[in-house]
């Protein structure tokens, strides 16, 4: 399997039961030390009876070390439950006094830690090839024959007892682990299951939705990791709707503003390859020329339209400093209003003013209300472009704005004026307010100026640093 593709469901699983089993398994390995511990202490601890029993029998009787283990030890000896008990009785010496001689000794290295009582050791020890356990105690004995009256009573215990007792205590830890592995995995699988159910629901709204819904999806009982993916998520497709939006409303402004010059550009073209005299084709070229300009001018305002639309979306702000700005806007078209007749200006009341924004929309902006007010203020207009404290705006002398018209003339595709002469498409003053809306800006339009004509537009932008001039 493909870690990298894996389902979600598959990875939290693997997540969850691989170190739960690493778990399990570890505590089962400690499990099984310490009940193993235990079951040696407690076959330890009946050792430690027995030798303890056999010393509290040990009497000399004529010079021989005499006991009775039916009377103390007995029911250790015989009844031990499985295991084969075997003693021996050694003088401090060495010498056998009773007991079995094959019962190995203690071997001659340091011996275990005492559990019990002093003078008891326990040690491992092999009889007969098989591994043993031995406990060792050392007597004194009441005795005119020993000397020193030391006795060491060893008790040998066979381990087939403690093996059985291990193995079941093996198969009972491992199948208890077992046991709950299978239980907790059972659980990590529900619980997964039923962690992932929001998530699930939330791909089913999505696979229901139209084409055209780009509403937020609200799901109940969120939780609250999966909210920042829902609100990404709907973040993205509001943005892909205003995108979408942005561009069917692009698409169905140049379908209806591109169809009459173009059919006009047809109609002209048509006329001209029907011949005619030297000046009626000279008319006609000069038409022509005048209808593909108009056509352009057009596509690219609409094209400029839904890029400022695009503005928030796409472009990177930065500050912009709106005399440098106004300046060098004013420059780029001295050329044009010189080939026209206009006068064309530029005035700073201030050094500086910087403003949050992106620099070629702003642009934009103010070629458009120089480019409104040469079309509307006629040949030879007086346009004044002034900066001023967190302002700028554009002023001519031309005939103006009616007063009736002047809350439409921000509208897309407006014309307000009769004159067949003047050239426009509506879209100039349309952009300017769709780029102030952008750069949360305030415009402001004064119709008549001075003498009853002219026209100031004002992009303002409040709360804005500037420097005075000195």
């Amino acid at each position: 399997m493909n870690w990298s593709t894996a389902s979600l469901r598959r990875r939290l699983l693997a997540w969850l039961l691989l170190p739960l089993i690493g778990l399990i398994a570890l505590n089962a390995w400690w499990t099984y030390g310490r009940a193993v511990k235990v079951a040696d202490e407690a076959h330890d601890r009946s050792l430690y009876l027995a030798t303890r029993t056999l010393a509290e029998e040990l009497q000399w009787v004529d010079g021989v070390l005499r006991f009775d283990v039916l009377k103390g030890a007995g029911y250790l000896f015989e009844n031990h439950t499985g295991a084969r008990l075997l003693y021996r009785i050694d003088s401090d010496d060495g010498r056998l006094l009773a007991g079995n001689a094959e019962v190995p000794l203690f071997p001659p290295r340091a011996t275990q830690a005492v559990k019990f009582f002093a003078l008891v050791d326990f040690d491992d020890g092999v009889y007969r090839g098989e591994s043993v356990r031995l406990a060792r105690l050392v007597h004194v004995v009441d005795s005119a024959i020993l000397a020193p009256p030391v006795v060491q009573i060893t008790v040998m215990e066979t381990r087939e007892v403690r093996e059985q007792l291990i193995t079941q205590m093996l198969r009972e830890t491992l199948v208890g682990q077992a046991l709950v592995l299978l239980a907790a995995a059972l659980l990590v699988v529900v619980g997964v299951q039923r962690g992932i159910r929001p998530l699930e629901a939330f791909r089913r709204r999505l696979a229901e939705r139209t084409d055209d819904d780009f509403s937020p999806i609200q799901l109940h009982q969120t939780p609250k990791e999966l909210q920042p993916l829902i609100d990404t998520l709907n973040a993205h497709v509001a943005r892909l709707g205003r995108l979408i939006v942005i561009r069917k409303r692009f698409l169905d402004n140049a379908a209806h503003q591109l169809r009459t010059p173009l059919t006009i550009l047809k109609t002209q073209a048509d006329l001209l390859s029907r011949g005619g005299s030297g000046t009626e084709q000279n008319t006609l070229i000069h038409a022509i020329r005048q209808t593909a300009g108009d056509a352009a001018r057009l596509s690219e305002q609409l094209l400029a339209l839904t890029q400022v639309e695009h503005a928030g979306d796409m472009q990177n702000w930065a500050a912009v400093d709106l005399v440098s700005l106004a300046r060098s806007v004013t420059e780029a078209r001295l050329l044009q209003a010189h080939e026209r007749g206009d006068d064309l200006g530029f005035e700073s009341l201030i050094d500086r003013c910087e403003v949050q924004g992106v620099a070629l929309l702003m642009g934009e902006a103010l070629s458009n209300l120089i480019d409104n007010a040469m079309v509307h203020g006629g040949q030879g207009v007086r346009i004044t472009v002034r900066v001023g404290s967190a302002w700028v705006e554009v002023e001519d002398n031309g005939p103006g704005i009616a007063p009736e018209q002047q809350d439409h003339v921000f509208e897309r595709f407006y014309r307000g004026v009769t004159d067949p002469s003047v050239k426009g498409n509506g879209l100039g003053l349309a952009i300017v307010r769709e780029i102030a809306l952008q750069h949360q800006a305030e415009w402001e339009l004064h119709s008549p100026v001075s003498l009853g004509r002219g026209t100031r537009i004002r992009l303002n932008w409040p709360n804005t640093q500037h420097r005075s001039m000195n």
